[in-house]
């Protein structure tokens, strides 16, 4: 049997150890600015209106359509944790200096793309004369999001490489802090919708600051210097990267184009409602997106030689979890939707339980492709997602554009909800295909058990809601769901390894517990 060389080993160490941090802090600042947002979202509108809300919705939708790297950045991070295992230092500096190049160019030419597109939308949207000036501040504000953005984003990239990545998400976890303290003095004050977009800006550009510094900090090898750069590494690199770019752009234009077709199909201040719904749509579908980002170093590290279980296995075991997960979550939110809805917004609540019932409800079919993708782009090819993306993204548009005509935000919901329940097969298709597992392996684990295990449970959730109850009802109803479903799974869901895991957290919380009672 062949040794690993010292090196790797270290890293495979590091990968096995450092995977559960990355992902609970992953987890943590993605659900951190996905809360504020949430939270955000009615001080806002109750302190600005509908309207201006609404279009402020408008020009941060727009543009994160121009927000992409095209897929550099998770190229970036796939081939420098290749090269980590190994710590090929003269590799992972051409990748570097290929990655900051692109990133450069990138921020001027999304940039100029993104007012371009302002300067078509603004004049054709539906708002009133006062808010003209706003608006155009806005898109000069949005312009300059584009830009910082990009022009900093190699840096995390590289960090999340080395399997820094824990480091990053705390720096997301501050910037959310950071947008929930300012728009509240923001709204406090009443300083305009325009200031709440400054708030952002600023943010972005602490965030990217902050990112160069802990890039020379903790990876100060990894230069990024032009002399470094390669037309070879970069032509390796983007041709990983047109796979990401297109499921990428895809991907933007399936969360974006909603609120976009709304603020130009309808009012204005529907934007606002459809954004809401959309936003408790995100909050479960960060159960699994957070395990996705946190998962690519460690399979990039894998591929590159690290020690560890194989990558099927991997997917099978955190798709079957992330189902779990979810549906711990999913059932309730969508079963007393219009009472969350309704205590969140107000009058504005039942037109935004319609939408993100609608989405939510496509999580139960999204959600199974969701960590083929990291894997698959360790693996270095993603045609096939990328083909079924595109079909995704130019169905779903010309159906959210013919519904929402005459059914308004459901129809447009649907349209966008509507082609991934038939598209998902496929995908589940392509990614039991390249890790080489049977289709008996994923039904029996990443179905069966998260789904048909607490169906007595959910459909006795559900007709309990049929009875109206109130607010603190409902909430011990979530509760009881919650610890029900758990216990359920715990005994006829998990795997040994899942339940072991459980066992050894719960033995240490317990033993730390008892030490700092027993301590005087």
């Amino acid at each position: 049997m062949t040794e690993t060389p010292p090196r790797s080993r270290r890293a495979a160490s590091g990968a096995q150890g450092g995977i559960t941090g990355a992902v609970i802090t992953t987890y943590l600042a993605r659900m951190s600015s996905m809360i504020a947002y949430v939270a955000l979202l009615p001080l806002v509108l109750g302190t600005f209106g509908a309207e201006s809300y609404g279009l402020y919705m408008l020009t941060v939708s727009l543009g994160a359509l121009f927000q992409q790297d095209l897929g550099i950045g998770d190229a970036t991070t796939r081939f420098i944790g290749v090269a980590a295992p190994s710590d090929d230092v003269t590799r992972m500096r051409r990748v570097a200096s290929a990655s900051n190049v692109f990133y450069f160019g990138a921020a001027f030419v999304l940039a100029s793309a993104t007012a371009l597109a302002f300067a078509f939308t603004v004049p054709n949207a539906h708002f009133s004369e006062s808010l003209q000036s706003a608006a155009w501040a806005l898109a000069i504000l949005g312009v300059g999001n584009v830009f910082l953005l990009l022009v900093f984003s190699a840096n995390r990239q590289i960090l999340a490489g080395v399997g820094r990545l824990t480091l990053v998400n705390y720096l997301l976890i501050g910037l959310a802090t950071f947008r929930v303290v300012f728009t509240v003095v923001v709204c406090w004050l009443h300083l305009g919708i325009v200031a709440v977009a400054v708030v952002d800006v600023l943010g972005i550009l602490g965030f990217g600051i902050a990112t160069y510094v802990l890039r020379r900090r903790h990876a100060p090898r990894i230069t990024a210097r032009v002399s470094d750069f390669r037309w070879s590494v970069f032509r390796e690199l983007f041709r990983v990267s047109s796979q990401l770019m297109v499921l990428g752009i895809a991907g933007v234009v399936i969360m974006q184009v909603g609120g976009i077709l709304t603020a130009l199909l309808l009012p204005i201040a529907f934007t606002a409602v459809y954004a809401a719904g959309q936003r408790i749509y995100l909050l479960v579908k960060e159960v699994t997106g957070s395990l996705a980002v946190a998962l690519l170093p460690t399979a990039s590290m894998r591929h590159g030689g690290a020690a560890g279980a194989p990558i099927g296995q991997m997917y099978l075991r955190g798709t079957g979890l992330a189902n779990m997960l979810m549906t711990i979550v999913l059932v309730p939110v969508v079963v007393f939707m219009p009472q969350i809805m309704r205590l969140w917004l107000g009058e504005a609540g039942p037109g935004a339980a319609i939408v993100a019932q609608i989405l939510v409800l496509s999580m139960f079919a999204n959600n199974n492709h969701l960590l083929a993708v990291p894997i698959l782009t360790a693996q270095g090819s993603l045609r096939g997602f990328a083909v079924l993306h595109t079909i995704w993204a130019v169905t779903g548009t010309l159906l959210a554009l013919m519904l929402g005509g005459t059914m308004g935000l459901t129809g447009i919901a649907l349209g966008l909800a509507l082609p991934i329940v038939v598209l998902e097969p496929f995908y589940i298709a392509i990614a039991l295909h390249r890790l080489g597992l049977t289709l008996r392996e994923f039904a029996t684990r990443c179905l069966v058990m998260p789904f048909a295990t607490v169906a007595p449970l959910a459909a006795l959730l559900y007709g309990a809601s049929l009875l109206d109850p109130p607010l603190p009802l409902v909430a011990a109803l979530i509760v009881g769901w919650a610890a029900a479903a758990l216990t359920v799974y715990y005994f006829f869901a998990f795997d040994k390894a899942t339940r072991a895991g459980v066992r050894s957290a719960l033995t240490v919380r317990s033993r730390a517990g008892r030490t700092l009672e027993d301590s005087p």
